[in-house]
Order: C-alpha cells, then sequence, then structure tokens
C-alpha cells in the first residue's frame, strides 16, 4: 500500500436516512417539568392545615398564617446551601416579597371564607394568564404558535376553574346575607364593629391554653358572620371570592423580579433573596397594622393587644407544615421558572389545583357527585392536554 492511500470510512457509502433520526430532550427541560411537578405537589398541599381543626379552632387570622408561611420560607431557603448551592442575594427578592407576602394573606382568607377548591380554581386561573402575559408579552417567550398558545391558556383557565366549580359542594353556606331591613341588622354591625376585639384582643389570648381547652372555652366562630366595609355589609364568601382573585392577579408576578436580577441569581440561587424579601415585607406588614391601631388608639400597649395571637401552641405545628409545604413548592416553582420561561414554568405549577382537588375528595371526604366528578375528570384532561401546547418551539 503506498503512502498516499486515502482510508476509506466503511459507513461513507451507507443510506442516509433522515427518518431514523430521533428528537432527544434537553435536560433542561426534563428538570423544568419535574419541578413544575414538584411545585403542584407543594402548592396543592400546603392548605391542607389552614383547613384542619386546629386553625378552625381559633379562627387564625390570615397574617399570622402567613407569617408562618415566611418564616418557613426562610428558614427552609438555607438547605439549598447544602446541595452544593453558592450563597447569592439580590435586592429584586425584596420586590418578589411585596407580590408574594400580600398576595399570600389574600390567598389564606379567601380559603377559609370561600373554601379551598373555589378558591384555589379562580387563583390558579388567574396566575396562569398574568403568568402568560409576562411571559409572552414582556419577555417574548418563544412559541410556536401564537394562536395555539392563547387558546391553550384559556384551555387552562376553563379547565382550573371549572374542576374547582364542578368539585364544590351543593352545601348552602354557613352564613345569610344582611339586607338593610334585616330586624338584626344593628347587632350584626355592632359585632362586626368590634370583629378586632372580640377574635383578636390578647385578653381572650388562647395561647397559654392547651388544645382541649381551647376547643372548650373559645368564642363562638365568625366565620358565619358579614364583613363591614365602608358601612355596607357584605357576605364573607363574596369577600373571599374577591380576595382569591386579588391573590392570582398581585401574585402571580412574584416570580417575575427573578427575571430582572443580575448574574447568576436564577433558580435555586434565588430561593434565598426570595425568602429574605418574605420574611422583611411580613415584619413590614406587622408594623404597619401596629402604627395603624396606635393611630386609632392612641396608647401603645393598646395598639399591641389588639394584633391577633399566634396561638403557638395550637398553630406552630400546622404553621409550620404549611410553610414548608408552600416552599416545597416555591423551590420548584422557581426552578420550572428558570428551565421553561414564566409563561410556562409558573403555569405549569398551578396544577396544583388537581392536587388540592384529591385532597378535598380523599382527606375532607368532601361529598361530590358523580356528574361533578366526571365533569372534574374531563376538564383535568383538558388542563394537561393544553399544557403540552402552550411552549413546543423546538425546545426553546
Amino acid at each position: 500500500m503506498s503512502s498516499d492511500t486515502i482510508p476509506i470510512d466503511p459507513n461513507a457509502f451507507l443510506p442516509n436516512d433522515d427518518s431514523t433520526t430521533t428528537t432527544t430532550i434537553p435536560p433542561s427541560i426534563l428538570i423544568g417539568w419535574f419541578a413544575a411537578l414538584i411545585g403542584a405537589l407543594g402548592f396543592g398541599s400546603f392548605a391542607v392545615p389552614i383547613k384542619g381543626d386546629a386553625a378552625n379552632s381559633v379562627d387564625v387570622d390570615p397574617l399570622v398564617m402567613q407569617s408562618y408561611k415566611s418564616l418557613m420560607c426562610f428558614l427552609s431557603s438555607w438547605l439549598v446551601l447544602l446541595c452544593g448551592q453558592e450563597f447569592t442575594f439580590t435586592w429584586w427578592g425584596i420586590v418578589s416579597g411585596l407580590f408574594w407576602v400580600p398576595a399570600g394573606a389574600f390567598n389564606i382568607f379567601a380559603i377559609r371564607n370561600a373554601g379551598l377548591a373555589v378558591s384555589q380554581g379562580i387563583v390558579s386561573s388567574s396566575i396562569v394568564m398574568v403568568s402568560f402575559i409576562w411571559g409572552d408579552l414582556i419577555f417574548r417567550e418563544a412559541v410556536k404558535s401564537e394562536l395555539i398558545a392563547y387558546f391553550a391558556v384559556c384551555l387552562i383557565m376553563a379547565g382550573l376553574y371549572g374542576m374547582s366549580f364542578f368539585s364544590t359542594s351543593e352545601e348552602q353556606p354557613e352564613h345569610t346575607s344582611v339586607s338593610d331591613n334585616d330586624n338584626n341588622g344593628e347587632e350584626k354591625l355592632d359585632l362586626m364593629r368590634h370583629e378586632s376585639s372580640d377574635s383578636f384582643d390578647s385578653s381572650n389570648d388562647n395561647s397559654s391554653m392547651g388544645p382541649l381547652e381551647i376547643s372548650e372555652r373559645r368564642k363562638p366562630s365568625i366565620r358565619g358572620r358579614p364583613i363591614l366595609i365602608c358601612g355596607k355589609t357584605y357576605s364573607r364568601r363574596n369577600i373571599g371570592l374577591c380576595s382569591a382573585l386579588i391573590c392570582g392577579v398581585w401574585g402571580g408576578s412574584c416570580l417575575v423580579p427573578m427575571h430582572y436580577a443580575q448574574g447568576d441569581v436564577k433558580g435555586l440561587a434565588y430561593v434565598i433573596s426570595f425568602s429574605v424579601g418574605a420574611l422583611t415585607v411580613t415584619v413590614l406588614l406587622w408594623v404597619a397594622r401596629f402604627a395603624y391601631h396606635l393611630v386609632k388608639l392612641k396608647s401603645v400597649w393598646e395598639a399591641y393587644e389588639v394584633l391577633p395571637s399566634f396561638h403557638l401552641r395550637v398553630m406552630l405545628l400546622p404553621g409550620a407544615t404549611a410553610g414548608s409545604l408552600w416552599s416545597i413548592g416555591n423551590v420548584g416553582s422557581i426552578v420550572a421558572v428558570k428551565h421553561l420561561g414564566q409563561g410556562v414554568g409558573y403555569s405549569a405549577s398551578q396544577a396544583a389545583l388537581l392536587v388540592s382537588g384529591m385532597w378535598g375528595i380523599f382527606y375532607f371526604k368532601v361529598s361530590v357527585c358523580f356528574h361533578s366528578m366526571q365533569c372534574s375528570r374531563c376538564l383535568g384532561l383538558l388542563l394537561f392536554e393544553s399544557l403540552s401546547y402552550v411552549n413546543t418551539s423546538d425546545w426553546y
């Protein structure tokens, strides 16, 4: 063989069959969808302790429960350092806290007054739309078809709200509306004017009692009473539904500031910044609430007295559990947004409604008719089918 002989590749003469090529899913996409699943499990389970007997026994204030969530979010966030994540911080976490903390308090009020299923349907539907608007109109995240994408989002919203609607028990609400001609109207208005001291006065604080003493000595629940706003009374269910809408619209932007953070502070690197912002905003809300009572009552001690109790003996375990579950969901959603984008990642985590629906049926034993169950299943299938069409642009 001469030295100038060119070696022949035996594969060079094989037919080039493009039909045998396969498309592989990038690992980052798989990580994003797995994180969205974790987010859905966490978000769908955190409300279970809020609806539990412990929270109902003391009529826990929404800001108190939100404080438990914020504290657990802060404490658990440092675990990312054990996963090899370097410590990073951005002030955009404070902005995220400004979105999440008020929305979280509204969400707790909605769950306790409008019900778990319908309130979470409104919250999730609103978050899906807000997240997709940010992702598509503001961040210009790639989608293969604008028309299909918007149609899919509409299907997602219909599926989320439909599942909550058809899974709602047909029982009548506990409260009754109060009309202007109600004979007991003045008495109820007087109760509402004294609601703060009636519910949260530390002279009636149950934090020093055991759980059995609380169940025996607690005051009658205020959940059935109407709410007085600007001289007019509204049912707690209606205000709860409005709170759910506010939560979804306002809280749907809580991870948007992460997109504006400079440097490598996205994904797990953003968890600590988010938790610091959440705890900071929670403390500021307590200061603002105290200042409001101080101006109104002209006494530091009385302003402190009317602040709601944390009911540590009763609510420490449920509050810590709710906060831990939410923190797991939050970490999942943050990672999902990093890998899938705002429009897809945060929207996918709103499949939490399926999880909360299962809790309602199998744990809280919510009775629903067979027709309602079938509608829920169909709409749930519609939800997941539409999710697969939101972003299909060649894996970005």
